[in-house]
């Protein structure tokens, strides 16, 4: 965070160029120092897993120059579930837009009651992205959130899942 506020001049160009939108000019969030250095609001949007526009455009190096790769393995944030909010717990009803909206499998479904599943976090493989904050359903507050980090760090890896190719040789029965 120190780096990034003593290098950023809140010229925007990262906030311009943002295509989700997740980019907005903060207000008071980094103190007076930070007023209009762009911050991630996950009620605008998120942060596309696979872009990495607003690393090549800022002209002060306060965002450093990432590659896809590099970006797929920094962890800007780290998710965080409130279930008692979830509405999976609240209306025993289905939902999981978050863990579709999960990139690396940090927010994952697991069996609830009756059939229905609830979401579980694995804060360790999260890259920050907002997806799930973002998509999450609640309000006023979110049961899902994105906690940022001071420090950028590595997120641990995580398993795709394996696809099995099936072949039907007849009608399937």
């Amino acid at each position: 965070m120190a780096h990034f506020t003593a290098r950023c001049t809140a010229c925007h160009a990262c906030v311009g160029k943002c295509p989700s939108r997740v980019l907005q000019p903060a207000l008071l969030e980094y103190g007076l120092g930070g007023i209009l250095q762009p911050l991630m609001a996950y009620t605008k949007g998120f942060c596309n897993y696979d872009c990495v526009i607003c690393t090549q455009t800022c002209p002060s190096g306060a965002l450093q120059s990432l590659t896809t790769a590099q970006k797929h393995m920094t962890q800007i944030g780290r998710v965080v579930l409130i279930e008692k909010l979830c509405i999976v717990r609240t209306n025993g009803t289905h939902c999981g837009a978050c863990a579709e909206h999960c990139p690396t499998q940090a927010v994952t479904m697991v069996p609830f009651v009756d059939g229905v599943t609830i979401p579980v976090v694995n804060p360790d493989i999260c890259v920050g992205c907002g997806g799930c904050e973002y998509i999450c359903p609640t309000r006023p507050y979110r049961a899902i959130y994105v906690e940022g980090s001071t420090v950028q760090g590595v997120r641990k890896t995580f398993q795709k899942e394996l696809h099995k190719e099936s072949r039907i040789d007849s009608f399937g029965f």
